[in-house]
Protein backbone atom coordinates (compact mmCIF):
# COMPACT_ATOMS: atom_id res chain seq x y z
CA UNK A 1 0.00 0.00 0.00
CA UNK A 2 1.74 3.57 -1.06
CA UNK A 3 1.22 6.30 1.50
CA UNK A 4 -0.68 8.23 -0.54
CA UNK A 5 -2.46 11.46 0.98
CA UNK A 6 -5.48 9.77 1.86
CA UNK A 7 -3.63 6.90 3.75
CA UNK A 8 -1.52 9.19 5.83
CA UNK A 9 -4.70 11.31 6.63
CA UNK A 10 -6.05 7.96 7.87
CA UNK A 11 -3.08 7.07 10.06
CA UNK A 12 -2.85 10.52 11.36
CA UNK A 13 -6.59 10.22 12.62
CA UNK A 14 -6.04 6.85 14.07
CA UNK A 15 -2.75 7.74 15.91
CA UNK A 16 -4.50 11.19 17.43
CA UNK A 17 -7.16 8.68 18.94
CA UNK A 18 -4.62 5.92 19.93
CA UNK A 19 -2.35 8.49 21.79
CA UNK A 20 -5.38 10.62 23.20
CA UNK A 21 -6.54 7.54 24.64
CA UNK A 22 -2.90 6.55 26.50
CA UNK A 23 -1.71 9.63 27.64
CA UNK A 24 -4.99 10.49 29.01
CA UNK A 25 -4.46 6.89 31.05
CA UNK A 26 -0.62 7.48 31.96
CA UNK A 27 -1.23 11.52 32.71
CA UNK A 28 -4.49 10.52 34.63
CA UNK A 29 -6.25 13.47 33.06
CA UNK A 30 -8.24 13.96 29.80
CA UNK A 31 -5.67 14.37 26.98
CA UNK A 32 -7.00 15.74 23.65
CA UNK A 33 -5.51 16.07 20.62
CA UNK A 34 -4.72 20.07 20.26
CA UNK A 35 -3.20 20.60 17.02
CA UNK A 36 -0.62 20.80 14.45
CA UNK A 37 2.88 22.50 15.46
CA UNK A 38 5.99 23.82 13.55
CA UNK A 39 7.96 24.48 16.52
CA UNK A 40 9.13 21.34 19.25
CA UNK A 41 11.40 21.49 22.00
CA UNK A 42 12.16 17.91 23.55
CA UNK A 43 14.94 16.78 26.09
CA UNK A 44 14.24 12.52 25.61
CA UNK A 45 12.92 10.61 22.20
CA UNK A 46 10.87 7.34 22.23
CA UNK A 47 11.22 6.27 18.86
CA UNK A 48 9.30 3.50 17.68
CA UNK A 49 8.78 2.11 13.98
CA UNK A 50 5.81 0.77 12.04
CA UNK A 51 6.43 -1.56 9.28
CA UNK A 52 3.87 -3.86 7.05
CA UNK A 53 1.00 -2.35 4.47
CA UNK A 54 2.20 1.15 5.35
CA UNK A 55 5.78 1.95 6.73
CA UNK A 56 6.37 4.98 9.79
CA UNK A 57 8.17 6.41 12.49
CA UNK A 58 6.55 7.65 15.75
CA UNK A 59 8.36 9.80 17.96
CA UNK A 60 7.24 11.13 21.67
CA UNK A 61 8.85 14.05 22.15
CA UNK A 62 9.10 14.58 26.22
CA UNK A 63 10.99 17.99 27.91
CA UNK A 64 11.98 17.94 31.38
CA UNK A 65 8.46 19.22 33.13
CA UNK A 66 6.62 16.55 31.33
CA UNK A 67 8.76 14.11 32.39
CA UNK A 68 8.49 15.19 36.05
CA UNK A 69 4.53 15.65 35.94
CA UNK A 70 4.35 12.01 33.83
CA UNK A 71 6.55 10.56 36.23
CA UNK A 72 4.85 11.76 39.35
CA UNK A 73 1.46 10.25 38.14
CA UNK A 74 2.57 6.96 36.62
CA UNK A 75 5.37 5.84 38.78
CA UNK A 76 5.33 8.06 42.17
CA UNK A 77 9.31 9.17 41.79
CA UNK A 78 10.17 12.52 39.99
CA UNK A 79 12.36 11.90 37.35
CA UNK A 80 14.12 14.29 34.79
CA UNK A 81 16.27 13.67 31.79
CA UNK A 82 19.34 13.06 34.25
CA UNK A 83 17.56 10.32 36.26
CA UNK A 84 19.52 6.77 36.92
CA UNK A 85 16.12 4.56 35.30
CA UNK A 86 14.83 7.73 32.42
CA UNK A 87 15.60 5.52 29.93
CA UNK A 88 13.60 2.53 31.09
CA UNK A 89 10.50 5.18 31.99
CA UNK A 90 10.08 6.66 28.39
CA UNK A 91 10.67 3.68 27.36
CA UNK A 92 7.87 2.03 28.90
CA UNK A 93 5.71 5.59 28.21
CA UNK A 94 6.45 5.23 24.29
CA UNK A 95 5.42 1.50 24.42
CA UNK A 96 1.93 2.38 26.21
CA UNK A 97 1.04 5.26 24.15
CA UNK A 98 1.88 3.84 20.59
CA UNK A 99 1.09 0.13 21.72
CA UNK A 100 -2.72 -0.06 20.70
CA UNK A 101 -1.81 1.65 16.91
CA UNK A 102 -1.46 -1.97 15.04
CA UNK A 103 -4.71 -2.48 16.61
CA UNK A 104 -6.29 0.95 16.11
CA UNK A 105 -5.13 0.46 12.20
CA UNK A 106 -6.28 -2.82 11.97
CA UNK A 107 -9.90 -1.21 12.50
CA UNK A 108 -9.16 0.39 9.12
CA UNK A 109 -7.71 -2.40 7.35
CA UNK A 110 -4.10 -1.73 7.69
CA UNK A 111 -1.90 -4.09 8.79
CA UNK A 112 1.63 -3.09 10.88
CA UNK A 113 3.90 -4.52 13.30
CA UNK A 114 6.11 -2.09 15.57
CA UNK A 115 9.42 -1.92 16.55
CA UNK A 116 10.70 -1.74 20.56
CA UNK A 117 11.01 1.68 21.27
CA UNK A 118 14.89 3.55 20.84
CA UNK A 119 15.16 6.49 23.62
CA UNK A 120 17.34 9.17 22.41
CA UNK A 121 18.88 12.03 24.95
CA UNK A 122 19.49 15.59 24.35
CA UNK A 123 18.39 19.25 23.63
CA UNK A 124 15.98 19.70 20.46
CA UNK A 125 16.63 16.85 18.70
CA UNK A 126 15.37 16.27 15.30
CA UNK A 127 15.67 13.12 12.82
CA UNK A 128 16.78 13.79 9.48
CA UNK A 129 14.29 13.31 7.10
CA UNK A 130 14.82 11.55 3.56
CA UNK A 131 14.02 13.22 1.03
CA UNK A 132 10.14 14.40 0.22
CA UNK A 133 9.42 12.20 3.45
CA UNK A 134 6.03 13.35 4.80
CA UNK A 135 5.87 14.55 8.30
CA UNK A 136 3.57 16.06 10.98
CA UNK A 137 3.98 17.05 14.52
CA UNK A 138 1.13 16.42 16.41
CA UNK A 139 0.37 18.47 20.27
CA UNK A 140 -1.68 17.01 23.06
CA UNK A 141 -3.07 18.20 26.24
CA UNK A 142 -2.52 21.14 27.91
CA UNK A 143 1.15 20.53 28.54
CA UNK A 144 1.75 20.14 24.77
CA UNK A 145 2.85 16.62 24.61
CA UNK A 146 4.56 15.99 20.75
CA UNK A 147 4.39 13.18 19.10
CA UNK A 148 5.53 13.24 15.57
CA UNK A 149 4.70 10.94 12.43
CA UNK A 150 7.05 10.69 9.80
CA UNK A 151 6.42 8.42 6.94
CA UNK A 152 8.28 6.76 3.96
CA UNK A 153 9.03 8.01 0.76
CA UNK A 154 9.25 4.24 -0.75
CA UNK A 155 8.91 0.80 0.07
CA UNK A 156 12.60 0.29 0.50
CA UNK A 157 12.53 2.10 4.07
CA UNK A 158 11.84 -0.86 6.99
CA UNK A 159 12.10 -3.69 4.92
CA UNK A 160 12.74 -6.91 6.99
CA UNK A 161 16.20 -8.37 6.70
CA UNK A 162 16.67 -10.52 3.88
CA UNK A 163 13.75 -9.39 1.78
Amino acid sequence: MKLDTQTLRQIIDQVKISVSRKLTSICQEEVKFEGVRKDFNNDLLGIVSFIGDVSFILLIMLTDEQIKKISMKFVGVEMDSNSEDIGDLVSEIANIVFGDIDMDLKTINMRTERSLPTILKGKDMQPVLRKKAPSIILSFGQDNILVELIGTTDDTLHKKPGS
